[in-house]
Order: C-alpha cells, then structure tokens, then sequence
C-alpha cells in the first residue's frame, strides 16, 4: 500500500497507534522545548522507527508515523542529530527519503540496525556527544528487547530519557502465562526473561502462582513492575507507565525527577482531545 502525498509505502496500523505517537510527540516538545538552553546538544533516537507513514485500518485515515510526527514538531529544530532506527533496510531507505523531502537531512537520517545487536546500536550511536541529552524511544511489537542491550545504549550515552513501548496488552497477554505454566514454552520463558534482564523470573513462586490462578491481571502488573525496578537498577529512579488502548503500555524512564515531571505534564491532555495532528 502507497502513500496518496508522496506515492511511497505506507504502514497499516491500529486505531491505537495514533495515541502512542501523540504521547511521543507531547513528551517530545516538552523535553526539546524545555531542555534546549541547558545542554550542550539535544538528541532524539528511535529504535523501530517504521518508514514514516502510516494508515489506520479502522478508517483509512493517513497519518503521519512516529519519525515524522517528531520531524514536523516546532521543537524539532533544537535537535543536533535525530538517528531512527529500523531492522529493514528497505523501511530505512523509504524514510530517508521522505526526511530529504522534508529537508530535514542534515539533522536527522535513518539507519539499519537491529536491537538484539546491543554492540550494533551502539556503534550507530557512538557520534552523539557525552556532554548532549538524549531522549530515546524503543518501539518493538513484542516484549523482545533484551535488556543488556538497553543496558548498553545507556552505559554509552549516559544523559538518556527512554520511552519503551511494552507490549503488556498483546504479546505478554496472550503470551506470558503459558511460558510459565508449561515447561516446553523455553523460548518464550528466555525471551521475557531477556527483556526483562532477570533470569529465573518465571520460576519465581509468586510468578507461578498467579500463572496458576489465571490472573492476567495481576501477572501483567508484576511483570511490569519487574521491568521498572530492572530499571531503576541500571539508574533510571523515575518511572511511570500510561496505558495505550488496552494493547500496549507506554513506559517513560528517567534518571531525573524533572524528567518525569516533564513526562506527566505531557500525558495531561487525553489524545482524543487532538484528533487533528499528524495527518
């Protein structure tokens, strides 16, 4: 399927996506908009950023995808380098070249790499200055993001907000109790254990309880829970979660209290309150 602006393939989305871009793109203005005098350099990265378009299935709007919303942004400018990151060359190639049309190229380009190559990513990311602060985006359909290798990003770029899309309501929902509950799942179990980095979690006692019991629910929220405090282990104190529809959750990190600050003035207006950006 093809763009009708600009003839270049488009995405098909859920109804939800739309309110994950906009809470991206308010916490996005917010932290550019704010930050922009008191740091050397200013830097946003996206991991799974898509070809930067998209089209909702539900009424075959176009809107505009995750790379675009934040280029088309008035904060955008402050940037000194935007870097998106996809596993496919061919989704790389599609949005550099709506970011030439945009003449956004000198700031911001896309690239191939993969966020199971932690080595890979933060070979693409080693130009961006230690004095710069980064806001970092994550983006995954699965709980597959190994934690090292988010670990690693931010060993390497130590000034880091991190939004991660978790998907609680999809992957995990349909996914997590039967990893738990039956020992042929070792795949499934090492790749939640992975993201989460806490090898033995689904063998935890109360992991299994609830797994027993056919609490989703409650499952869901320890392995929330669990991510957060991995989180806090590696320097990112400040934590919130909003949900996106009930199929994904957004989880904002920080190692600063004004980060966090900034996150939730960002989430205080509802999206359906802005219908009208990004199309």
């Amino acid at each position: 399927m093809k763009s009708v602006l600009d003839d270049l393939p488009i995405r098909p989305v859920g109804e939800w996506a739309y309110d994950k871009i906009y809470r991206l793109v308010q916490y996005f203005g917010i932290f550019a908009g704010g930050m922009k005098n008191r740091w050397a350099a200013l830097n946003y990265v996206e991991i799974g950023c898509g070809p930067g378009r998209c089209v909702l299935r539900e009424n075959c709007l176009e809107i505009d995808g995750t790379a675009l919303a934040i280029i088309r942004n008035p904060n955008f400018s402050s940037l000194q380098k935007a870097i998106f990151i996809d596993a496919s060359s061919r989704v790389a190639e599609i949005l550099n070249a709506r970011i030439g049309a945009l003449g956004a190229g000198s700031t911001a380009s896309a690239v191939v790499g993969d966020y199971s190559n932690a080595a890979g990513l933060c070979g693409i990311l080693k130009g961006l200055p230690e004095e710069s602060l980064n806001f970092i985006f994550i983006d995954p359909t699965e709980c597959d993001v190994p934690f090292e290798t988010i670990e690693q990003i931010v060993r390497h770029l130590k000034n880091t907000d991190l939004l991660v899309n978790v998907a609680l309501g999809t992957d995990a929902n349909r996914n997590l109790m039967s990893a738990i509950r039956l020992p042929s799942h070792v795949k499934v179990r090492e790749k939640y254990e992975a993201f989460l980095g806490k090898p033995g979690f689904c063998a935890q006692p109360e992991v299994i309880e609830l797994a027993k019991l056919a609490d989703h629910t409650a499952l869901r929220r320890k392995f929330a829970e669990t991510y957060k405090e991995r989180l806090a282990d590696i320097g990112f104190g400040y934590t919130d979660i909003q949900p996106v529809r009930h199929y994904y959750h957004l989880l904002f990190a920080s190692g600063s209290e004004k980060g966090l600050e900034f996150w939730r003035k960002s989430c205080r207006i509802a999206p359906d309150n802005q219908r009208q950006l990004f199309q």
